[in-house]
């Protein structure tokens, strides 16, 4: 019963991110037609590694992350998922997020042929599944925060409802959640949007990911009765949604 209800906390906690970007989003993915060219472009990675094949699979991130720095890319940041707390879905064994100058840049480190070849030798064959989605930066100004791999962190795959309401829910509560939010030590890292995807999950409107000072302030800020009084309008805006909790190794 602890367990459930620490996961309980913790899903209703991380929902209250949606609020504060919700404006933005909303915009930026449903009436704004994209213009993706020379802007950054951050690749996140959802990874099944087979078992036994780990080693394999570190060998990949060395050999391709050396390549992806020779095109000014890197990894910016590895989380390893250690549970599911909001949704149905096969939990992956690494979600990467990569980062390029640009679309061109992008597209010519794919075709790189030594990147292929890294690529066919080693990470094909130490991946059961994966799914990719490329995305870009939404227009939602937030202080950007980087955290470190003592921290909790948070990856959510965010669905938003169609219907013409929805906007104007989580606007109706957007000021008060993020006015309570820093109170729990809660940090934002990135805010993106997939315009592009390949693999078995569904390409969803907005990838968030965010860090906590603790487990107990991420549990606090689920229990918090000013926010339990705002979950109402929130439910009613999304459609679906994926969080991941878990630990960063880069």
């Amino acid at each position: 019963m602890k367990f459930l209800n620490i996961i309980t906390s913790i899903a209703l906690g991380m929902l209250l991110f949606l609020s504060c970007s919700s404006k933005a989003q909303n915009t930026n993915n449903k009436t704004e037609k994209m213009e993706i060219k020379n802007q950054e472009i951050v690749n996140v990675a959802l990874m099944y590694i087979k078992d036994s094949e780990e080693a394999r699979f570190e060998e990949y991130k060395k050999k391709g992350g050396a390549i992806l720095n020779k095109y000014g890319g890197k990894i910016e940041r590895i989380i390893k998922p250690k549970m599911l707390a909001e949704g149905e879905l096969e939990m992956p064994d690494e979600i990467h997020f990569a980062t390029y100058p640009s679309i061109e840049v992008f597209n010519k480190f794919n075709e790189d042929p030594e990147f292929i070849k890294i690529r066919n030798e080693y990470a094909i064959p130490a991946l059961e599944d994966i799914t990719i989605f490329t995305s870009r930066n939404t227009n939602f100004e937030f202080k950007k925060e980087t955290g470190d791999k003592s921290k909790t962190y948070g990856v959510a795959l965010i669905y938003f409802d169609e219907k013409e309401e929805a906007v104007k829910q989580f606007e109706e509560y957007h000021n008060e959640v993020c006015a309570i939010m820093p109170e729990f030590g809660a940090h934002f890292e990135r805010f993106i949007a997939p315009f592009q995807s390949k693999g078995n999950v569904e390409q969803p409107d907005e990838i968030h990911r965010f860090y906590f000072d603790s487990m107990e302030g991420l549990q606090q800020m689920g229990g918090d009765k000013r926010m339990q009084a705002l979950f109402p309008k929130r439910d009613a805006a999304l459609k679906k949604l994926y969080f991941f909790i878990g630990e960063a190794n880069l």
